[in-house]
């Protein structure tokens, strides 16, 4: 190897590094979408909205990063740096626009959709920057690390809304949390956020070869065990062609090797090669042929059920606290679920690379559907005590830490990593518009329960009951998808 090819080798291992770090921070301020809990109390006391106006806004943020197959096929089109510019130019506009309607209160106080298109055009660029940092990494590093990639930049994606949060509540909002300028605030913190981090993306998100390094050495060969139309040693078979015979364990040995009658030895030096990350193993697959594939849809629906019901849950907890008049404790259950999301998304990416050939990570995933199931079944029967409701939420954000982390591994690895944005975005815009109709349903639910009309609070737990009930429902369903999926991978 030259020494202009070893700088390249060690260039492009730094800068994967770099662009590991650039990811995690950009996976960080994307997860700002989920801080949304923080901040509906201030929409509802701003503009007056009831709970079904503030959950539409709600869903439309989230269909806006259910959005995704449109940046995920942009991204596997134009590559990160285009990507990054589109994110950037949608994501200032949409939170500059949510910023200003705090100066047009009475405008936007009879007009909660045209507010709602704004939260949209904010997850739509958010999307943009959450399939850079994860997709470009995924790529870049070996498939061995699948599992650590995305735990880790999950982590930074699922811990960041505590850390939004906290900012928010003790420091933009420490006097008045459900004022219009705590509001607006947060919305011009959002909009510098992601145009730095954009334009990191910008100049440092690239997809790089992979550098592999072999130190391997070729035991005693005898020159019996030499086949004109190959090689075989100690029951490994090498291929050969005109030039070289490749070993199963990707070491190369040319044909040309003059072999005597003594035992002789082979010895490969530790040498660094660069290796193109595209999947040459795997043809591209049509949009149309992988929606008709059964295990596609099984991990599909499995995942938006999943997270559905952690997503409902996320927003609608600050609503459930002030239906059992728990709402002095916002400021620190609000933390719960991002603090333990993160530890469990890095902690299982480890795991379920270490362990991958006992504990397959499709089993992991089915593990986080069960969490779900204990989760709603505590906040159905039990939510209006206080120690529940947090062992309750504990229980949801390690299911979002399994969910989040491991369901981009398993598609990458069940389907082609090629079209790797395309069909985890369509698992994306499946998850958003099935999250659309649960969150109506609850905040329909929530409404229903209010005794005296023109109110906009609702107390007891009459008024979030049924709204856990239906996603409860959700959890079991999706349990029985991710077990028939199981049954058949395993056939």
């Amino acid at each position: 190897m030259t020494m202009a090819d070893q700088r390249s080798a060690r260039y492009f291992t730094v800068m994967k590094w770099i662009g590991l770090a650039i990811g995690c921070a950009a996976k960080f301020v994307s997860g700002s979408l989920f801080v949304f809990n923080s901040y509906e109390d201030a929409l509802k006391t701003t503009f007056n909205f009831t709970a079904k106006e503030v959950q539409l806004q709600s869903s439309f943020l989230n269909i806006g990063l259910g959005i995704g197959f449109l940046p995920g096929m942009f991204y596997d089109r134009f590559g990160p740096q285009w990507c990054s510019g589109a994110g950037l130019v949608l994501s200032l506009a949409a939170y500059l626009l949510l910023w200003s309607t705090t100066r047009s209160i009475a405008f936007y106080s009879s007009r909660s959709w045209l507010m709602a298109i704004y939260f949209f055009l904010c997850g739509i660029g958010s999307v943009f920057t959450y399939m850079v940092a994860l997709n470009t990494n995924v790529i870049n590093f070996h498939p061995k690390h699948r599992g650590k990639i995305v735990g880790i930049l999950n982590a930074f994606f699922a811990g960041s809304p505590s850390v939004f949060a906290t900012f928010y509540f003790h420091v933009i909002g420490k006097d008045d949390p459900k004022s219009a300028d705590s509001f607006s605030t947060l919305m011009a913190v959002f909009a510098v956020c992601f145009v730095v981090i954009d334009i990191l993306c910008v100049a440092f998100m690239r997809v790089y070869p992979r550098i592999e390094t072999t130190d391997k050495t070729i035991p005693d060969v005898s020159v019996h065990d030499v086949r004109n139309d190959g090689v075989q040693i100690d029951n490994k078979c090498f291929i050969g062609d005109d030039d070289k015979s490749a070993i199963s364990d990707d070491i190369v040995v040319s044909n040309d090797i003059q072999i005597s009658e003594n035992a002789i030895e082979t010895k490969a030096s530790a040498t660094e090669s660069v290796v193109s990350n595209v999947d040459q193993s795997s043809d591209e697959v049509s949009i149309l042929t992988i929606l008709t594939t059964l295990d596609y849809q099984l991990l599909t629906w499995l995942f938006t059920l999943a997270s559905v019901v952690g997503l409902v849950y996320t927003i609608a907890l600050t609503q459930t606290t002030s239906a059992l008049k728990l709402d002095s404790h916002n400021a620190d259950i609000v933390l719960v679920i991002p603090i333990t999301n993160a530890v469990i998304s890095a902690a299982v990416g480890v795991i379920s690379d270490r362990y991958q050939q006992r504990l397959p990570r499709l089993g992991i995933l089915i593990a986080g559907v069960t969490t779900f199931i204990i989760c709603q079944g505590l906040a159905v029967g039990l939510a209006d005590n206080y120690p529940t409701l947090v062992t309750a939420t504990v229980v949801n954000g390690i299911g979002q830490g399994f969910i989040w982390s491991i369901a981009p591994a398993v598609m990458s690895e069940m389907f082609s990593i090629n079209n790797l944005g395309r069909n985890w975005g369509i698992a994306l815009l499946a998850s958003s518009l099935v999250g659309l109709g649960a969150q109506e349903a609850f905040g329909a639910l929530y409404d229903a329960a209010i005794s005296n009309p023109g109110e906009v609070y609702c107390y007891g737990m009459k008024c979030v009951r049924w709204g856990h009930t239906v996603t409860l429902g959700m959890a079991v369903l999706a349990m029985i998808l991710g077990v028939a999926l199981y049954i058949r991978r395993r056939r």
